[in-house]
């Protein structure tokens, strides 16, 4: 089987709506952790509770998307490196997409696996049971969230690393890198 010039539609379309939620989780996260519970002055709990379910739902998502990007890349394939990357080019961008990959693994369920221990029930939108099997004393569940969070952070570093790298590419080495992901490639 050759390898494809740009990455398959399915590939594409998973990475942009990955893309979407992850940005979109991140700053959610940390603008619902800062949210006081009563009697704190200021506390909005239902803001508060109704944030934490739509970013636990949305980053289940997230950890099913992530098997389903390693399904399509696997059945599908993806393109050679571009030949007008350098050595280190090639090095960086391996690097950077093989920690992401751990990233969108790592993050979301660790999140989830700290929730489902102290903080359960888990609830995909508030309907379907999604807690997994395991309990735990508030210390191990607050080491985990640290994970989830430093992932959190360290994942928001590499996207921006990530986007700068595809925009060096289409705007000033205008190779064929940036078309191989973009949504119409």
């Amino acid at each position: 089987m050759s390898q494809p010039d740009v990455y398959s539609a399915p590939h594409r379309a998973i990475h942009w709506i990955m893309a979407i939620l992850i940005v979109g989780l991140v700053p959610v996260g940390l603008y619902m952790a800062s949210i006081p519970y009563p009697p704190n002055p200021g506390a909005n709990p239902a803001l508060k509770d109704n944030l934490y379910e739509l970013h636990k739902s949305f980053g289940l998502i997230v950890l099913m998307l992530a098997i389903a990007r390693v399904v399509v890349r696997r059945v599908k394939g993806v393109p050679p490196p571009e030949p007008t990357l350098t050595r280190v080019q090639r090095i960086a961008s391996a690097a950077v997409h093989h920690l992401l990959y751990v990233l969108i693994f790592l993050v979301p369920f660790a999140g989830w696996l700290a929730t489902s221990m102290c903080y359960g029930p888990v609830k995909l939108f508030w309907t379907v049971p999604m807690t997994l099997p395991f309990s735990g004393q508030e210390s191990t569940c607050t080491a985990i969230y640290r994970v989830h969070l430093g992932g959190a952070l360290l994942m928001t570093a590499l996207v921006f690393a990530h986007v700068g790298a595809a925009l060096m590419h289409l705007v000033i080495i205008r190779d064929g890198v940036f078309r191989r992901m973009w949504p119409t490639g």
